[in-house]
């Protein structure tokens, strides 16, 4: 298949049929006489089988304003029907299937961990790794959603694609207020991996931490070629870079291999030296380092990895130093890869990827509500708090009696139509035995003698005796903060419509709202 067109529109609508086998689409911009040059390379999913009428789940999106009046060249062993379903157009085609109300998915496609978290003139900006090409993981790029509130997102279109360097892995933003790299102050800066020999494009290549730019809020963003740190290890990647006031340098930290870890400095963004490499156990990729404080206005830094491995203890701007033994943020492994957002004031903010199979609908992953972090001093140490950022709590709206209703000894709860579920409550101090209730169509318990915590039974440890818990329901996502945020779990339901039903003999008390 080969198809010729001048580009009149702002985007490209490629058809994606989900799940087949995908082949090799090239995209070239032509030169007048001279040699086409490649700007695009992907796998994309396609039906193979000879029909009149082409079939295709949904469309993915690139935007080409750029190339306007331009001709491209879009080839690949694709079969008529592929190429006779490629369209131009101007508006972004959005996604209309039932999905969760504040738990941000993609309009279609594939996405895992968020990167490049950014506040900046009032939005929260939420990059993310993204296949817009199939349910499936490939063709790692950069996807992009904003939000005022931190619940309710918009996604906007997508800002980085594979290259001749590689797919495009994880990464983080920073503002550029010492006005670096010959950029105007109000440039946003990213620094992602560019995963060399992960694309045939890119083949024979290493990994490296590369620096794009926007200077237009973070709507597009533009590559600078050359690397600002060379390969370390073969697949060293996920740079989290921030500003370390104290040591006056940059400070980036990045997974380099197994269990091991990087500390780099800089002060001009370009030039980094390694400060540190050190070991954690069972840590992997996706690194944070931040500093925590607790209600006392007592703080520890914490180093985080991507399973919610995290390390209390002390950072100099030059080298990290844990203290006791490793902690663990989730109950279970379906949050993973989270990471705080750059440019909050008075408070350390963090989402996760959810790592959610594909159920039917054109998309797959989902992400955590965001929380904010905090610590507690313990006789053991410094131990981490998640609470459901304070916009959640600030939204909630109290169900009507319409939406509760007491059956059989039962509290029932339905908030209204695509809306989430906030259900707050208090178990009775002498009650030890299991609670259980059913959300979603799916049988729930808690045993606080054990610590058990199950959906379906399948039981993870959340930790023995809570009285208090937060229950967010929403479409298919259970997400339950335990005594306070000392304890967090992600649960995935049967059913997607919002419906909790509990005994009220354990209930000492409740508040049941939505969002």
């Amino acid at each position: 298949m080969e198809k010729r067109f001048r580009m009149q529109g702002e985007y490209l609508y490629v058809p994606v049929c989900a799940g087949r086998e995908e082949r090799k689409l090239e995209i070239f911009l032509t030169h007048g006489a001279g040699t086409p040059e490649k700007i695009f390379e992907f796998m994309v999913p396609a039906d193979g089988d000879a029909k009149e009428e082409y079939i295709w789940d949904f469309y993915a999106e690139i935007p080409v304003r750029q190339y306007r009046g331009r001709e491209l060249i879009i080839c690949g062993a694709f079969p008529r029907g592929f190429g006779e379903r490629i369209m131009v157009g101007d508006k972004r085609r959005g996604g209309n299937c039932p999905r969760p109300a504040i738990h941000f998915t993609a309009d279609s496609g594939w996405t895992n961990d968020p990167n490049g978290l950014i506040y900046t003139d009032g939005l929260y900006h939420l990059y993310f790794q993204y296949n817009p090409f199939n349910t499936s993981w490939n063709n790692m790029s950069w996807g992009h959603a904003v939000s005022r509130d931190l619940l309710h997102w918009k996604q906007e279109d997508t800002v980085l694609f594979p290259d001749r360097s590689g797919t495009m892995f994880s990464g983080c933003a920073i503002t550029n207020h010492r006005e670096l790299l010959g950029l105007p102050r109000e440039a946003l800066l990213f620094f992602y991996t560019a995963a060399g020999g992960s694309n045939e494009w890119s083949r024979g290549q290493e990994f490296t931490q590369k620096i794009a730019y926007s200077l237009d809020g973070g709507r597009t963003l533009s590559k600078v070629e050359a690397p600002c740190l060379a390969t370390v290890c073969r697949e060293n990647r996920d740079p989290k870079v921030y500003w370390h006031e104290e040591s006056q340098a940059y400070v980036m930290v990045l997974w380099l291999e197994e269990n091991d870890f990087g500390v780099f400095r800089s002060r001009d963004l370009t030039h980094w030296e390694q400060s540190d490499r050190l070991t954690l156990e069972g840590a992997w990729e996706c690194p944070d380092l931040f500093c925590l404080k607790g209600e006392e206005e007592e703080s520890c830094w914490f180093f985080w990895s991507a399973d919610g491995f995290c390390y209390p203890g002390e950072f100099d701007g030059y080298r990290f130093r844990p203290h006791g033994v490793r902690q663990q943020a989730y109950v279970n492994k379906i949050p993973y890869a989270a990471q705080t957002w750059y440019g909050v004031t008075g408070r350390v903010v963090s989402i996760p990827w959810l790592r959610i199979e594909n159920d039917g609908r054109p998309f797959t992953g989902a992400y955590g509500i965001p929380v904010e972090l905090g610590c507690k001093k313990t006789e053991e140490g410094y131990v981490l708090i998640q609470k459901p950022v304070r916009e959640l709590l600030k939204q909630k709206s109290k169900l009507g009696d319409s939406a509760i209703t007491h059956r059989d000894g039962k509290i029932i709860c339905r908030p209204g139509t695509g809306k989430a579920l906030v259900f707050e409550m208090r178990v009775t101090e002498h009650y030890m035995g299991e609670c259980a209730w059913e959300i979603n169509g799916s049988k729930v318990s808690y045993n606080r003698d054990t610590g058990k915590f199950a959906v379906d039974g399948e039981a993870d440890q959340a930790g023995c005796g809570y009285r208090d818990m937060i229950f967010l329901v929403d479409d298919r996502i259970l997400e339950v903060f335990f005594d306070g945020g000392i304890c967090l779990g992600t649960f995935l339901l049967r059913e997607r419509e919002v419906r909790v039903e509990l005994p009220d003999a354990f209930v000492e008390k409740y508040l049941a709202s939505e969002v």
